[in-house]
């Protein structure tokens, strides 16, 4: 992992995407572009070249975003009572980038420019139905993305990752997929890994035989601590929240897939029932790009 992307908004919750992001990049050595989107209040008069003003308008957010940096990078080493010096917060590389327009749109961009391996950001919860009707920016980019998007709910401040629950539906997991960017991911936080596949019913859980999907997971995450559990529970969703309290796990890793308007209406995305009301923060894997042919639905590949 060389490139981390933190889009920050200057809510309350971006000093503490960016305390996650320092933390990942002081483990693994990793840059960080710390991003932010925005629009201008005013238009500029039409006496000014446009570009000129645009520019002149980064470049101020810029300096503004590095400050911020400097700011959060002083405080965190403060309540960590971490010294300067080779592992200390100072010596990451912050890179600051600030650019006018949508968020969604220049963060899908900023992945390529700037070749990211991982997106840390916010995730502001408020409401299942809320989230259908407004939209999130953070659960976009997790649908969208080619990296893994790491979310950070609202309030749930740094904890290292010592135990990580992988819910996945094993009878849809193809036989092709690469995890190796889960399996890297956990061998840097040195986390223990719970693999969920939970059943709607009993009639599932008879007719499933599950050996295959454990010998390709167990390919897959080589190297890798994890045990593997199974249940049964009509509420995946609420089945999910309810391990993660069980396990005391610090994040949760899902493969969401873009949903349409009414689906998410008609709680159909357990991704988005989840980043309501987040316990931990959410690891979201690209599945489109793990995959050797085209993806299926979320509903197929977190519980059927």
């Amino acid at each position: 992992m060389k490139t981390i992307l933190v889009p920050i908004d200057y809510s309350d919750n971006s000093q503490n995407a960016l305390s996650y992001a320092l933390e990942t990049a002081r483990m693994t050595g990793s840059e960080i572009i710390l991003f932010h989107a925005f629009f201008p209040v005013t238009s500029p008069p039409a006496a000014y070249d446009v570009a000129d003003v645009v520019l002149a308008l980064e470049e101020a957010r810029k300096i503004e975003l590095a400050a911020f940096a400097r700011t959060t990078r002083q405080e965190l080493a403060g309540k960590a009572n971490i010294p300067n010096g080779t592992t200390g917060y100072d010596k990451i590389s912050i890179r600051s980038v600030a650019k006018m327009g949508t968020a969604f749109e220049l963060i899908l961009k900023a992945l390529e420019e700037y070749q990211v391996d991982l997106v840390i950001m916010g995730m502001q919860g408020g409401g299942y139905i809320s989230q259908a009707v407004l939209g999130s920016t953070t659960i976009s980019v997790m649908q969208a993305s080619l990296v893994p998007v790491l979310a950070i709910p609202k309030g749930v401040t740094f904890t290292p990752f010592k135990s990580v629950v992988f819910a996945v539906n094993l009878s849809k997991l193809p036989a092709g997929i690469d995890l190796h960017l889960l399996r890297d991911f956990l061998l840097a936080c040195e986390a223990k890994l719970h693999v969920l596949h939970l059943y709607r019913n009993k009639e599932q859980q008879v007719k499933f035989d599950a050996r295959p999907a454990l010998e390709n997971i167990a390919g897959k995450l080589e190297g890798v601590s994890y045990e593997v559990s199974f249940d049964v529970v009509e509420d995946v969703a609420a089945g999910i929240q309810q391990f993660i309290q069980e396990k005391g796990a610090d994040l949760l890793v899902l493969l969401p897939q873009k949903h349409t308007f009414i689906e998410r209406l008609l709680d159909k995305s357990i991704t988005g029932r989840i980043t309501a009301h987040p316990l931990v923060p959410l690891l979201a894997l690209p599945f489109g790009s793990l995959l050797p042919v085209a993806a299926t639905t979320e509903q197929e590949v977190l519980a059927d």
